[in-house]
């Protein structure tokens, strides 16, 4: 029996269509039917333009997908023989903002997504105020705006620099918020400071708390996410930043990773028109995304999480709230090294002077994200976008399943539909 579902409350929509059998998944396809096409509209553009156009794929990620457009400029410009220099300054803005809207991102997530839909599978104490992701989130988005002008659709990154030249008012007005929002995450979230949460080392030390986050983790638990939501257990990293470390993983064995080997396909969705392609990694398919980073990063309680439950829709979870604490520890330290007198920006050749082709790779919120370009004096022949949700959302055949595919097999109906929402989906980013 095939049942088809429409999946709303993310960013677009989606339709997974469920093959049934004694009430459980044993195949299912995933289509997105909405066609945006900013690769084209990109075509015969001056490639500047794109720094304008690309921040709009998404009310979410914009800021992921204008720093992966700079860094295929800049890459641009280094293969077309012209040097780009980045002082400290600029690195550190623009990875503060985009860890910003990471934080954003997954506050919104968990109290928008993640606890609604749990809570129609289990019952839970938690306090479903959808607020408290909207509250937090907009406290993250006042940092970025101090830096980039606006959030959502910021074009403050250019080549070789940032638009922004902020004063020490700037700089402890963004302290203060991020005080801000690290005091709301522990006394809403954690019921523990900060400093505590990140020192967890078993998942064991959430029983000595009681708060949104543990009373979400033994909701878990209850319905056995620690042992249903297994993918491949294969896990790619390919944004290069202070917060990564770039590499694949199959299981815990750590390999090193090339773009050239990134690639996409048609996805296989024959019960509904998609306008997605699936994006694989050496012909194989890798999960991406916060359990992806946690892994690579060797954190001893994401280590614990897995070697106890592997890549289950828990260590899913999990690994995503661990990195919300991990990237505001890690934003403090970049606003407190912030030196306001270093260059915001730096010479750079003419544009119409670069006749190359250019990779940009970032760590968005949902996983790794690549802009490839190619230029001919400036003008762009030809843009193409991968997405971490053509990784990790993928649609193929049953001798060959995406990473949500296998995650939803064998699962009731709600609860394949609840491990679905765990790769935290995005439409909009993935059909172009």
């Amino acid at each position: 029996m095939i049942i088809k579902q429409l999946i709303e409350q993310i960013e677009g929509e989606a339709f997974v269509s469920f093959d049934m059998k004694d009430d459980r998944v044993e195949f299912s396809t995933i289509s997105f039917a909405h066609f945006r096409g900013m690769e084209m509209i990109l075509e015969g553009k001056n490639v500047l333009d794109a720094l304008v156009i690309t921040p709009r794929v998404c009310g979410i990620c914009g800021h992921a997908h204008l720093m992966a457009t700079v860094r295929a400029i800049e890459d641009a410009y280094k293969n077309a023989g012209f040097k780009i220099n980045l002082t400290d300054k600029i690195q550190k803005i623009r990875e503060l903002t985009l860890i910003m809207e990471m934080i954003q991102n997954h506050f919104k997530w968990l109290y928008m997504v993640i606890i609604p839909e749990l809570s129609k599978i289990v019952d839970l104490s938690l306090v479903k105020e959808p607020l408290k992701g909207a509250f937090s989130a907009s406290i993250a988005s006042k940092i970025i705006a101090i830096f980039g002008g606006q959030w959502p659709h910021s074009s403050y990154m250019v080549p070789a620099g940032i638009t922004c030249d902020p004063t020490d008012i700037d700089i402890v007005q963004a302290q203060n918020y991020l005080d801000e929002l690290i005091s709301f995450f522990e006394k809403e979230s954690l019921g523990v400071s900060l400093e505590k949460f990140l020192s967890f080392k078993s998942c064991k030390d959430f029983n000595d708390i009681s708060s949104d986050i543990s009373n979400l983790e033994k909701a878990l638990i209850s319905i056995d996410m620690h042992h249903k939501g297994f993918s491949h257990d294969r896990f790619l990293i390919m944004g290069e930043h202070s917060f990564t470390n770039v590499s694949k993983l199959k299981h815990t064995r750590t390999f090193k990773v090339n773009s050239k080997y990134i690639k996409t396909e048609e996805a296989y969705s024959p019960n509904e028109k998609t306008y997605a392609l699936n994006a694989l990694y050496n012909d194989e398919y890798y999960e991406t995304g916060s359990l992806a980073r946690m892994m690579s990063n060797s954190i001893p309680i994401i280590k614990n999480m897995h070697r106890r439950y592997k890549d289950s829709a828990y260590s899913r979870v999990m690994a995503r709230i661990f990195e919300l604490g991990y990237m505001l520890n890690h934003a403090k330290k970049l606003i407190n090294g912030i030196d306001i007198y270093e260059k915001s920006i730096t010479k750079v050749e003419n544009i119409e002077k670069v006749s190359a082709k250019g990779i940009g790779i970032v760590e968005a919120p949902r996983g790794s994200l690549i802009h490839k370009i190619e230029l001919e004096m400036g003008i762009i022949k030809s843009y193409k976008i991968i997405t971490p949700t053509q990784f990790n959302i993928g649609s193929s055949t049953p001798d060959k399943p995406t990473p949500v595919q296998l995650a939803m097999k064998g699962l009731t109906k709600e609860e394949a539909l609840f491990v679905f929402r765990t790769f935290d989906v995005c439409s909009v980013c993935t059909t172009h």
